[in-house]
């Protein structure tokens, strides 16, 4: 059975559709009804889902890259001349099929081509679904970090079909899961013990848009959404996009969560109750890359690398409303020396 939800916004209302068998389903037709419709695809998924689908709603089909290949400069513009050559219009609605990747950059596109065209995002991965797809956020990287280029663009819909994560590797289950790990440490404790798959997934998205709700323009609450991220978006940077996003949240929640203890906030007992997952660090890992990498992060003011901490499971520290705190370098040696210490391939960093 597939569930509607609504995210209410000062923007038009973002419909989520969740649901097994969707993109087989008349939704997707009745939702692009009144538009020329442009599919923006990962092009690994062409033949699977991409091509039939484009059949099925008449729509014009671009293929942009896998990864983090396609949040690049050239990738955005070479699909906004894709675009421009088919001679699309304001009346175009962009639907963007794959990963977190796809729905960044599609996104991005849709909030500055002809200065904004509706969008719909049809995410086939657990991360995209759970995190990535949600929220309105856009962004290509650059060679100085990760998602410095961006907008807040909010889409018409977001239709995730459970059947799409069927086909999921095992990396692509692991990303998933760390995003979801780090609503259950910043929002709701409970989606660390539901056992259900796909009630796993509505309680992150739900926690998600109540966040969202409250603070869509990220002023204050909905910077807990980035716990975990000043140290992932480094590793991200220094590995040269290498390191898979969610990999690089699984360290970043642990480590961050480690930091929350040794600056006084999270109790060692809840430390010792984090799930943890077997994650690596980049083979070219040096620290001071990493520092340099923090130091230019979203969150950061006057040049002070910032952090979102836990004071327990399921509670982001408010901060006086601004949910994170400055930590200087002296601060942070313990849970870097913690993080450098437990990086083997043995070693678990959240089972």
């Amino acid at each position: 059975m597939a569930i509607t939800l609504s995210l209410s916004l000062p923007q038009p209302t973002t419909q989520l559709h969740l649901g097994h068998g969707l993109l087989e389903s008349d939704l997707l037709t009745s939702l692009c009804e009144g538009h020329r419709i442009a599919l923006v695809a990962d092009e690994a998924l062409e033949t699977l889902y991409a091509a039939p689908l484009a059949a099925r709603l008449g729509a014009d089909l671009f293929l942009i890259p896998s990864g983090e290949k396609a949040k690049t400069e050239e990738a955005k513009q070479r699909l906004i001349e894709q675009l421009l050559e088919k001679k699309h219009d304001r009346n175009t609605l962009l639907l963007a099929l794959g990963g977190g990747t796809t729905t960044d950059l599609v996104g991005f596109v849709a909030s500055i081509y002809l200065r904004g065209v509706p969008l719909i995002l049809i995410p086939t991965t657990l991360l995209a679904m759970v995190d990535a797809s949600i929220g309105g956020k856009t962004a290509i990287n650059t060679p100085f970090g990760k998602n410095l280029l961006g907008t807040l663009y909010y889409p018409k819909a977001v239709v995730a079909d459970l059947n799409t994560l069927q086909t999921l590797s095992p990396q692509e289950r692991l990303n998933g899961l760390a995003e979801i790990v780090k609503m259950g440490l910043i929002a709701d404790a409970t989606i660390l013990e539901e056992q259900s798959f796909s009630s796993l997934i509505e309680k992150a998205i739900r926690a998600k848009i109540s966040i969202v709700e409250q603070d869509p323009t990220e002023r204050g609450l909905r910077r807990i959404l980035n716990f975990g991220h000043t140290i992932a978006h480094a590793l991200e940077t220094v590995s040269n996009y290498q390191m898979p996003h969610g990999q690089a949240v699984a360290i970043g929640c642990a480590v961050e969560s480690y930091l929350s203890h040794t600056l006084g906030y999270l109790s060692a007992t809840d430390l010792a109750r984090i799930p943890r997952i077997s994650v690596s660090l980049p083979k070219n890992y040096q620290r001071q890359a990493l520092l340099e990498a923090m130091k230019r992060d979203k969150k950061n003011r006057q040049g002070s690398i910032r952090f979102v901490l836990i004071d327990q499971i399921g509670r982001a520290f408010p901060f006086d409303g601004d949910y994170c705190r400055s930590v200087n370098e002296k601060e942070l040696e313990p849970a870097l020396d913690w993080m450098e210490e437990n990086s083997l391939d043995k070693s678990e960093f959240f089972p």
